[in-house]
């Protein structure tokens, strides 16, 4: 049976102020699935990874995406997945998100294409719920239909994509740590003064409006997190350090991407994201943490076939 391939982007959860709402698609990294027919049930017969991951279908977030797909079109026979991880695990960019989405849609146009993107969502987000340890869709949502999106609710599922920033210039660079999602969520506070929920609200909704109107400048004035910054940033050496020498550098705002222990900075400019991108990595350097780093920006398409 002939294989199919498919890449799926690497995202930013959260972005910032807008926790479990807002999220973005970004190039540059991403995962490659290859899936093929197959006579009954999932096998994932192959992982390329720097990390090592589970090949059992049940408990790998691309296997269970290809299973619940196979359920939604009633589908008996199964699907066969080769996963090659272009982003590490547990690095607050979509990774476990990204490989639920590559099979989710691998599979539906194996079997037809019957699904749209908007549909491949809610089976995506169940395989992440197994690893995260939550339900939600802002890695899974842009993933699957690029740009930016913002997840309305969750029970049930409503998704809407509400646009992209061209002049958006992203300086991620992720930080030799790991920090599991589930950790991440665990240690978040239970209750929140009124008026840090009021400002990243209010900040949250500006981001909506500023891709709504491709407006970069909104953007930048928004990108800023007064609940779940303070608080995840204990989980990344140097955090604070960094940002400040990111801001010092040009970048018109920088936080955490998902749970990190990834961050991301942001620019309208290319010169000046180089040097953002400098200062941050020698920040981190000089508190003991190897990174990596990345200038991107937004990827329009999402999951897409590839050759």
């Amino acid at each position: 049976m002939e294989w199919v391939k498919v890449f799926v982007p690497a995202t930013v959860g959260n972005i910032g102020p807008g926790f479990d709402v807002l999220g973005l698609a970004v190039k540059g990294l991403g995962d490659i699935i290859e899936a093929r027919k197959i006579k009954f049930g999932v096998k994932i017969s192959s992982i390329e990874s720097e990390t090592k991951l589970s090949k059992d279908p049940k408990k790998n977030t691309a296997g269970i995406a290809a299973s619940e797909v196979l359920k939604l079109l009633n589908i008996k026979s199964g699907v066969e997945l080769k996963l090659k991880k272009g982003m590490p695990s547990a690095s607050g960019l979509g990774s476990s998100a990204a490989s639920a989405a590559a099979s989710a849609f691998a599979t539906n146009y194996l079997y037809g294409n019957e699904l749209n993107k908007e549909d491949l969502i809610l089976p995506a987000t169940e395989a992440e719920e197994f690893v995260s340890g939550g339900f939600f869709a802002d890695n899974t949502a842009p993933s699957l239909l690029g740009g930016a999106t913002l997840t309305r609710s969750c029970e049930p599922l409503d998704v809407t994509r509400i646009g992209f920033i061209d002049k958006l210039k992203i300086i991620l660079v992720i930080p030799n740590l790991m920090i599991l999602t589930k950790e991440a969520r665990r240690i978040l506070p239970k209750k929140i003064p009124m008026k840090n929920f009021v400002a990243n609200m209010a900040n949250a909704c500006l981001i909506s409006a500023a891709f709504a109107k491709n407006d970069y400048d909104l953007f930048a004035r928004s990108l800023n997190d007064v609940v779940i910054e303070p608080v995840r940033s204990r989980l990344i050496k140097g955090f604070y350090k960094v940002k400040e020498n990111a801001l010092s550098a040009g970048a018109d705002g920088m936080t955490i991407s998902g749970a990190g222990p990834a961050v991301f900075a942001i620019t309208n400019n290319m010169k000046k994201a180089k040097s953002i991108e400098d200062a941050m990595v020698n920040t981190f350097k000089k508190v003991g943490v190897k990174s990596a780093s990345l200038i991107t920006e937004i990827d329009p398409e999402g999951t897409k076939l590839i050759e």
